[in-house]
């Protein structure tokens, strides 16, 4: 059934008639979108690591593995939370998959790692 009635009378005027479940409905969708608007916005910037000329062609499987390494080298160095640091870091992290991330993590905990760092 609709929210609202229509009542015809003799004269053929129209006469609507609101239903309280209306009303209420109306009330909770008002009150939503105000609590919506109040969500403070969050800005997103999406980034990936930038051009590599050592690097051209499609198969980014050696920059990826290259930028793990150089992170790895600058953290010995300089520490993780270094700014030079943190380039490397979101280098790797927007090329490698994961699944090689934590492989080479697992080798380097354990001492197996082919890697220089």
């Amino acid at each position: 059934m609709g929210s609202s009635m229509s009542v015809h009378c003799e004269e053929e005027a129209v006469v609507e008639v609101e239903a309280p479940e209306e009303e209420e409905a109306v009330a909770a969708v008002e009150e939503e979108e105000a609590e919506e608007e109040e969500e403070p916005q969050v800005e997103v910037k999406l980034g990936t690591a930038p051009y590599d000329s050592r690097f051209t062609t499609t198969n980014q499987a050696r920059h990826c593995y290259t930028r793990y390494n150089e992170f790895h080298k600058c953290a010995a160095e300089k520490g993780e939370e270094a700014e030079d640091c943190k380039f490397f870091q979101k280098a790797y992290r927007s090329m490698c998959p994961s699944i090689w991330v934590e492989k080479w993590n697992e080798e380097r905990e354990s001492g197996t790692f082919a890697g220089r760092y």
